[in-house]
């Protein structure tokens, strides 16, 4: 059998989210989109049901898996694409965004009274949500229908980065725009939890720390190890080339590992050398990822066997580091891993 495998901690997962929740008085929504950023399990989603007070989903197909599994309420992030998407709505009782004024159009033909309407505001991220005018006159047309609740919200575009004075302005132009209201108020992604406690608000929206792709500097831990064995392991002379193209040549006489993952099991394609770890010891790439195998330059090592395994990422790694070694972010890394790699759930 192929051994590659996507370890998943479950204590790693359930730490995260109580490190989340100790930087906020405010309710948390857990961000599951893209089937739990690529790592859905149902003894990941008992945990992430413990700890949240909704979910936030993108497309109705993802929503109505999810709502199999929970009671609590569940928001379409991105609202209808269509508006017979109103009809699912309206029959599994589901929360949607609205952020565009074309969505609005048939609302009160459907029974909305189990939704919660989440009107999102644009403070400057420029991607989704209405200006400061239409966004009152939207709120005036939602007020008047039966509905459950409304939450007002918007979308931080660089919180990651607290010195960014974006990030200021937005905040400021969402409490000037929505002061004047009682409604639920939302705005914090993960990066606003933990850089800006002023956007907090009511519900925040965590999702990349939830799964250990970021903030390790405050006590987020890595929920994933990427890891694949040795099936083979070549003697190249000096000056002799691997791998498509050659574009690796040995520069004296080495071992050279071929290893189990390609960029179809989801590992961003790369030419350049990449640093992996086998038995604890650092070594690099060799030559261009294929398809189905990575090479690895074992240099004069011959204490490394077939069958090792070598660990591309693992636990003790900060997995936006790995990210910016394969020149993507760790949300592609994580959602990207293909089906063909066995995912191992750990305590």
């Amino acid at each position: 059998m192929r051994r590659t495998e996507l370890q998943i901690s479950l204590s790693a997962l359930e730490n995260n989210l109580k490190v989340i929740k100790s930087f906020t008085n405010a309710s948390v929504q857990g961000v599951v989109k893209a089937n739990f950023y690529g790592l859905f399990d149902d003894r990941m989603h008992e945990i992430i049901e413990q700890n949240v007070e909704s979910y936030a989903v993108v497309t109705i197909d993802e929503a109505l898996s999810l709502r199999k599994l929970t009671s609590k309420p569940i928001l379409l992030f991105q609202g209808v694409h269509e508006q017979n998407d109103y009809k699912m709505i309206e029959e599994n009782n589901l929360d949607f965004t609205i952020h565009s004024s074309w969505q609005l159009k048939g609302l009160s033909d459907f029974n909305l009274e189990n939704s919660r309407i989440w009107l999102k505001l644009n403070t400057g991220m420029n991607r989704l949500g209405f200006n400061d005018k239409d966004f009152l006159i939207a709120l005036k047309e939602i007020e008047i229908l039966n509905i459950k609740d409304i939450v007002l919200m918007s979308h931080l575009a660089s919180s990651e980065t607290k010195s960014n004075p974006n990030n200021l302005k937005q905040i400021k132009k969402f409490i000037d725009v929505t002061k004047k209201f009682s409604y639920l108020k939302s705005m914090a992604n993960t990066g606003g939890i933990f850089n800006f406690k002023e956007a907090h608000f009511d519900i925040v929206r965590p999702g990349i720390g939830m799964y250990g792709g970021k903030y390790s500097e405050f006590g987020i831990k890595p929920v994933t190890k990427l890891r694949s064995k040795i099936i083979s392991i070549n003697k190249v002379r000096k000056g002799e080339s691997v791998g498509y193209d050659g574009m690796w040549t040995a520069q004296e006489s080495s071992r050279v590992a071929a290893v189990g993952i390609g960029y179809a099991d989801g590992l961003p394609f790369f030419s350049s050398e990449k640093t992996v770890i086998i038995n604890g010891e650092k070594f690099y790439t060799a030559g261009m990822l294929s398809m189905d195998l990575m090479l690895v330059n074992l240099g004069i090592n011959d204490k490394v066997k077939v069958g090792d395994w070598v660990d591309i990422w693992g636990f003790e790694n900060d997995l936006s580091n790995i990210a910016q070694q394969f020149e993507t972010i760790s949300y592609k890394l994580l959602t990207n891993i293909s089906s063909r790699v066995s995912k191992n759930y750990i305590e």
